[in-house]
């Protein structure tokens, strides 16, 4: 996942067959925050949804605009076995509602808006263009 810049990973893209995935994702202040979450269950949705570009390591190289609910609640179980409940908003509620598609089998190319192709050299300039 951080070989490949992504933000999430979940079980079944590596070939495991258990129910959980991993994410990182900058929080407000711009410092990563790691999550791992097994079992995950999307207990709350809420608020707008909003159309959002995402792409999928399993998918390299593909992107598109994907709506999704901007607050999400999520239960699951932490590494340690203990029962834990998420809210999360933004991105973070995004990613959420991406793994957990993974996890049932759903691909954001199912659900997305306008699929484009990008390749690796063009999105690296992009992002060196907006970082200047």
């Amino acid at each position: 996942m951080k070989e490949a810049n992504g933000v999430g990973l979940a079980a079944n893209q590596i070939g495991l067959t258990m129910r959980v995935f991993v994410a990182q994702v900058p929080d407000p202040s711009g410092s990563l925050k790691f999550y791992s979450l097994f079992n995950p269950r999307i207990e709350k949705t809420g608020g707008e949804k909003l159309l959002l570009e995402e792409g999928c390591l399993s998918v390299p190289g593909v992107y598109g605009k994907v709506e999704r609910y901007e607050r999400v609640t999520l239960s699951g179980f932490d590494k340690n076995g203990r029962s834990v409940k998420i809210k999360a908003w933004g991105l973070l509620a995004h990613v959420f509602q991406h793994e957990v598609d993974h996890l049932n089998g759903v691909l954001f190319i199912d659900k997305a808006k306008e699929l484009y192709e990008v390749s690796a050299s063009d999105r690296i300039a992009a992002k060196n263009k907006a970082t200047r």
